[in-house]
């Protein structure tokens, strides 16, 4: 919490900390940590390189290739993170996706991206090359991920009315900081996390993907990161994979919905 009441003095956003603090969202964070893909033991968290997967599990495809390999998650590792219990106590989940078209997720963009979700023992997997060639036959580079506990919070919380445009945009600011800090370089830290509030870009995400008759679950937002994985997604954009909470609680990991928002 020292580092939120530092970006609440810093922001002169103390006399709302109380509503502030109602309004956060528990979220697991995603740190890259920079290892060579061999020495990743297979069925570990990652994000890039090839997936492990078992034999009986096919590559997805999409038009006329296979979608790129985003990222593994062993939600055993993640699951110490998930404060309000909703991620499955094991299992691992695959993201895939057109990363070289970059469809937004419109409707007729049906296919675009896959999640895939396998509960087995981790003895059956192997490091799978991708079948083929094709434009989709490529991936991101590879880093082995560990998670974290961080807060995120919505651009508009309903108990936190603003006084003036001023202290709005100050809010803005803490939000940006919270969510999408910088390093001691000045670089913008890539906003990769699990759960909780999106970081939108445009629309609100849940608001462009649900009615406002579901409960709508962040399950991740993959942000645009040149330096270390190689991709920007669109114009500084952000990928986002989102589930309705009772879909996630029973596992249908084939509800989820995605979309592609950037700047």
């Amino acid at each position: 919490m020292q580092r939120i009441d530092h970006l609440l003095r810093e922001h002169k956003l103390s006399h709302k900390k109380s509503a502030i603090m109602t309004s956060l969202r528990n979220s697991i964070g995603i740190e890259k940590k920079a290892i060579k893909e061999e020495e990743i033991p297979i069925g570990t968290s990652k994000l890039g390189g090839l997936p492990d997967m078992p034999d009986g599990m096919e590559f997805p495809s999409y038009e006329n290739g296979y979608l790129w390999f985003i990222g593994q998650f062993n939600l055993k590792e993640a699951k110490p993170y998930d404060k309000d219990n909703l991620l499955p106590e094991k299992g691992i989940l695959y993201l895939f996706y057109d990363a070289h078209e970059q469809p937004w997720g419109f409707e007729e963009d049906e296919g675009c991206y896959k999640v895939l979700y396998f509960d087995g023992d981790v003895c059956e997997l192997k490091r799978r090359a991708f079948p083929g060639e094709s434009e989709g036959d490529y991936s991101l580079d590879a880093y082995k991920i560990a998670f974290k506990n961080i807060y995120t919070v919505s651009e508009y919380p309903e108990n936190l009315p603003f006084e003036d445009e001023n202290e709005e945009d100050r809010f803005w600011n803490f939000r940006q900081e919270l969510m999408q800090p910088e390093d001691e370089n000045g670089s913008i830290v890539p906003a990769h996390y699990m759960l909780g509030e999106p970081f939108n870009v445009q629309n609100d995400v849940f608001e462009e993907l649900y009615d406002s008759s579901k409960h709508p679950v962040l399950l991740f937002q993959i942000d645009s990161d040149e330096q270390d994985l190689g991709v920007m997604w669109g114009d500084s954009g952000l990928l986002y994979f989102c589930i309705e909470k009772e879909e996630l609680l029973a596992k249908q990991f084939d509800k989820v919905t995605f979309t592609l928002q950037c700047f």
